[in-house]
């Protein structure tokens, strides 16, 4: 069919007829050319990968080379009358067959009946099996003599997008070439080429629209390309490319993270009823939304918009909405979307239900606050705002209203908790085994303040707590009794515990047993009614007192967190 009978799509319209017209594939038309150059061609050639990126067109392209009566360059000519037969399909040296179709031992016996004959007017005879992974196993065996040992005039190209169900026994027979997935750049630039050649007006972000609709795919970006021409006509824009393929626009986008990020409630149930109202997928709108904040997501770590596949004014406005988050608001945020999208995939019951609850957690998200932000801000005993919360927080105990002040001495600045006092008895013993027991309770004592003073930046929040007195320290013939006064400091050093461990062994020289108690309030402790001795007299003090401000408003800052 030529353009004057009638139209020609444009996937076919623009098939490329040489190696060099072949978009994004370099590393094999460049491979193939050289082998052709140098007389170093195989007898098999195994091209896989993705739909529409131009497996078949560099097999045909190959068969036309090889057999080319005027090649240039090693490129078929595309003139001579080998090259025009195999264009117009009635080739006898060239033959395509369909391995969904073909797929049997016999059809397989017939293919090595008429290989041993030689090809009437060119140098070699190609077959070229598409979708090869369709062949039976006993076709697949039938073949393998005929691959191993061919004539010198036969040539196999095998094309296949499922490379996993060929048999390592045809793999290992041929040269293997792995065509990749187009990028968006390439897809752009190639259909604003086919653009311009027709006279169509068309706009960066429409071909963007287009090429991210079409999946890594040329083929299938062509065929939207004519679906958006035949909607549109001649005069294209990315409004109407996004109402023909029924897309989420990205300014809708923008829309639902602005409102989230205003935590404004009423405008988020307004945007899921667009959704609705529009006809959009929810899954896919909650995808789209996904990588929408990845996007966000990679100005913030890279300081810039290089890795966004958009246009250039929408990598703009990515780098401004960039400025209002924080890398770990951006996390959490992601994560709840990934949940959302997660359940919707599993098709439950009420999705539009289910689909506004994500945005909802979205909209009631507050900003996150580093604790140890928050710790160094107490010891400075500031009271700016941290993480976006005012922090106007009085430093020191605070008592309960219920009963009146028990006065206290104030806690060491690096040590809480009195070591046990010895008999004379004991002295003796302690002194005759500090040789042979170095880690004593005196000894992890005394050097303490080393710990302390050595901490690495990641552990400063121990020195923090310590000296603020959030943190009680006893000493025993064992190892350290870590007691922290809240229940965020004993999460946080449960979870730091094996880099604290080992700052201590480097300091002791040795390995040092710690143990962490879990926080309690007044009444768990009234109830456990447990005697201490004096050791742990202090610690136990502190740990009775009233939570400090800042300590409750971590506690509901992060049981928030939990909720979500």
């Amino acid at each position: 069919m030529t353009e004057d009978q009638g139209f020609v799509v444009t996937a076919r319209k623009w098939r490329p007829l040489r190696f060099s017209d072949v978009v994004g594939q370099e590393h094999v038309t460049t491979t193939v050319r050289n082998a052709i150059r140098t007389g170093r061609v195989h007898h098999a050639y195994l091209f896989t990968g993705p739909r529409g990126v131009g497996k078949t067109t560099c097999a045909r392209i190959l068969s036309r080379a090889l057999n080319c009566e005027r090649p240039v360059d090693n490129e078929p000519c595309n003139d001579c009358a080998t090259c025009r037969d195999v264009l117009e399909g009635r080739s006898v040296d060239v033959i395509e067959i369909d391995g969904a179709s073909n797929n049997s031992v016999d059809d397989v016996r017939k293919l090595r009946d008429n290989a041993k004959y030689a090809p009437v007017t060119g140098k070699y005879k190609l077959y070229i099996i598409d979708e090869v992974h369709m062949l039976s196993t006993a076709a697949f065996n039938a073949l393998l003599k005929t691959l191993e040992e061919p004539p010198p005039h036969l040539i196999f190209v095998f094309a296949t997008t499922e490379i996993h169900k060929v048999p390592a026994t045809i793999l290992s027979r041929c040269q293997r070439f792995d065509f990749r997935r187009m990028e968006i750049s390439s897809i752009v630039g190639h259909l604003a080429t086919i653009a311009s050649a027709d006279g169509i007006t068309i706009d960066e972000a429409s071909l963007v629209a287009i090429a991210r609709k079409a999946d890594g795919s040329m083929r299938d970006s062509q065929s939207i390309f004519d679906q958006v021409v035949a909607f549109c006509g001649t005069s294209i824009t990315s409004a109407q490319v996004a109402e023909a393929l029924h897309l989420v626009d990205v300014d809708f986008y923008f829309d639902i993270s602005t409102t989230a990020r205003q935590n404004d409630l009423s405008g988020m149930f307004d945007l899921a009823r667009q959704v609705v109202s529009r006809g959009y997928d929810l899954k896919e709108t909650l995808v789209g939304l996904l990588e929408h904040y990845r996007n966000l997501l990679t100005v913030v770590a890279t300081t810039n918009a290089n890795l966004i596949e958009a246009a250039e004014a929408v990598k703009t406005r990515y780098v401004d909405e960039a400025q209002h988050y924080s890398q770990t608001d951006l996390v959490r945020i992601m994560s709840v979307l990934s949940q959302g999208e997660q359940q919707l995939r599993l098709n439950p019951p009420q999705p539009r239900v289910r689909f506004e609850f994500t945005l909802i957690r979205l909209a009631s998200m507050d900003a996150s606050v580093d604790l140890g932000e928050l710790l160094a801000r107490l010891g400075a005993g500031t009271s700016q705002p941290v993480g976006g919360i005012p922090m106007a927080l009085k430093v020191g105990p605070m008592r309960s209203p219920t009963r009146p002040p028990t006065p206290s001495p104030p806690p060491p600045p690096n040590v809480v908790g009195d070591l046990k006092k010895l008999s004379p008895v004991a002295k003796r013993v302690r002194e005759r085994s500090r040789s042979v027991n170095a880690l004593s309770a005196r000894a992890l004592s005394e050097q303490w303040q080393k710990v302390l003073d050595e901490l690495p930046e990641h552990l400063a929040f121990v020195r923090s707590t310590v000296r603020q007195g959030l943190l009680a320290i006893s000493f025993t013939e064992v190892g350290l009794v870590l007691r922290p006064t809240g229940e965020v400091v004993y999460h946080r050093l449960t979870d730091k515990l094996p880099d604290l461990k080992e700052h201590l062994a480097k300091v002791y020289n040795a390995p040092v047993g710690v143990a962490v108690m879990k926080a309690q309030d007044d009444r768990q402790r009234a109830a456990t009614n447990v005697d201490t001795d004096s050791s742990d007299s202090v610690a136990d003090q502190a740990a009775s007192d009233d939570l400090l401000p800042i300590e409750r408003a971590i506690i509901r800052l992060f049981a928030a967190r939990k909720m979500n």
